[in-house]
């Protein structure tokens, strides 16, 4: 029973709501389709009794009298048959206001299809914090010197307006969180709410001076190749900076097998250049499957852990059918199938918990004997936090840049369900995941060394001056 434990608790975790709908085809764009009430009554009813049947506290947010009320009250207001877009704009802030990262109503793919498929969509490199706006690429030379300066306004439009109008379709307390998804699919969320135009107009601001640049719309794949001429990305890469210290970039938890070799190789020339400090940089990682942070952390450290102290699941006959298809996949017999649904069926409508000892998966000794630092900031989510959480409370490691985005105690694992009339994709978490040192502060994981006290220098430049020191706490 413990490999099937084992098999039926681990660790699917990803910040989806920045990368969901970055991949729908741009062929074959038909007419919208449209609904009556009773088959956008009948597809909410169904929506919220799935969630409320998988997921493991579906309203530790939200008071569920109020969302009832709310639901009622968009219901009512219905009065023509609306297309999925509609409905979404409809019934998706609502789904937000659960507060789970992992838990929401995605943007209809016939809409995405049709947007995917125009020339007319704006593309716009930005950074966005504290509500704020500003120009990190507009990806025409004559406007680089652009960078930085404040967006104002999109075509008239107050981007404060904008933002608000973004963030009630994100699920998430945080607010890193939110702006993250905002800058990582901001295509998709402008179009969700505003036309596609020939042409925006962008009110700029810096240091008290106006300026208005002009964007023409772009089509699929003018926008494909601006992202594949974006220099250096790649799922986990390593560079030695000097004589001891290397760095290893880790932007997703995705593909164990190329990531171990990818290992394998990076730390046999660690070992052969005799690097003694290792920095790991999670900043941008969105998350994934969490086995490649077990791999990772064993690699390095020479102790038993665990990524979780707990983990919380609600076992339903949806989930248990759900790991049926997986356990079939991953080569398990009838026999061991048959005895895992019957052990879960005991647990029926229940919350079971898991809570296993500390252990090691993969190796006996770790292959790396030096100092690890992390460098972990608001773009850090999902199973990248679990992992960061994991190197604080088990002093594996530095922390190193500013609070994480995603939260260490958390919803997750994902179940995608459709909507039977709309035919509309949602997923909510069936999950509950404590970090290891069992607390749940409501706050990402706290850097030991903060950019925020130490003049906001770059978290690399601090890690290299702390290793060139060696000033620990």
């Amino acid at each position: 029973m413990r490999k099937l434990l084992k098999v039926f608790l681990s660790a699917f975790l990803i910040f989806n709501q920045c990368f969901f709908g970055a991949a729908y085809a741009t062929e074959n764009v038909e007419k919208e389709p449209v609904y009556s009430k009773q088959q956008i009554k009948e597809d909410v009813e169904f929506m919220m009794n799935t969630m409320e049947n998988v997921h493991p506290n579906l309203y530790f947010a939200a008071s569920k009298e109020e969302m009832k009320k709310e639901i009622d009250k968009e219901l009512n207001s219905i009065d023509k048959p609306l297309t999925g877009i509609e409905v979404y704009r409809k019934f998706a802030p609502i789904v937000s206001e659960l507060q789970d990262g992992h838990t929401w109503l995605a943007t209809p793919q016939d809409y995405m299809k049709k947007i995917y498929s125009s020339d007319k969509m704006l593309f716009i490199g930005l950074k966005i914090r504290d509500g704020k706006m500003y120009i990190k690429d507009t990806f025409k030379k004559e406007y680089d010197k652009y960078k930085d300066w404040e967006l104002i306004s999109i075509n008239g439009k107050q981007t404060s307006k904008i933002y608000n109008q973004i963030s009630k379709y994100i699920s998430c307390p945080v607010k890193a969180f939110k702006e993250a998804a905002m800058i990582r699919r901001f295509t998709d969320y402008y179009h969700t709410d505003n036309e596609l135009k020939s042409e925006y107009s962008l009110k700029i601001r810096k240091d008290g001076k106006e300026e208005i640049i002009k964007l023409k719309g772009m089509n699929m794949e003018q926008i494909e190749k601006i992202n594949t001429k974006k220099e250096g990305y790649q799922d986990y890469s390593y560079k030695k900076l000097n004589d001891n210290t290397g760095l290893i970039t880790f932007n997703v938890f995705r593909d164990f097998d190329k990531f171990k070799k990818f290992l394998d190789e990076t730390f046999k020339k660690i070992n052969k250049d005799h690097i003694s400090n290792l920095i790991i940089d999670l900043r941008n990682n969105g998350g994934g499957n969490s086995r490649l942070g077990d791999l990772l952390i064993e690699y390095i450290y020479d102790g038993k852990y665990k990524q979780a102290d707990r983990m919380d699941v609600k076992v339903s006959n949806k989930i248990i059918e759900y790991y049926k298809g997986n356990w079939k996949k991953q080569g398990m017999s009838e026999k061991e199938i048959k005895e895992s649904i019957k052990y879960y069926t005991k647990h029926l409508g229940k919350v079971y918990t898991s809570r296993g000892p500390a252990s090691r998966h993969f190796t006996d000794k770790p292959k790396f004997k030096g100092e690890s630092y992390f460098l972990i900031g608001r773009y850090t989510f999902s199973s990248a936090v679990m992992l960061a959480s994991t190197v604080k409370d088990y002093k594996i490691g530095y922390l190193i840049g500013e609070e994480t985005g995603g939260l260490p105690t958390e919803y997750g694992d994902i179940y995608w369900f459709k909507l039977p009339n709309t035919g509309l994709a949602t997923a909510v978490s069936h999950k509950y995941f404590v970090r290891p040192n069992g607390l749940d502060t409501k706050r990402g994981v706290i850097p030991d060394y903060s950019i925020n006290d130490l003049g906001n220098k770059d978290a690399l430049d601090i890690a290299l001056e702390i290793i060139k020191n060696k000033s620990y706490k």
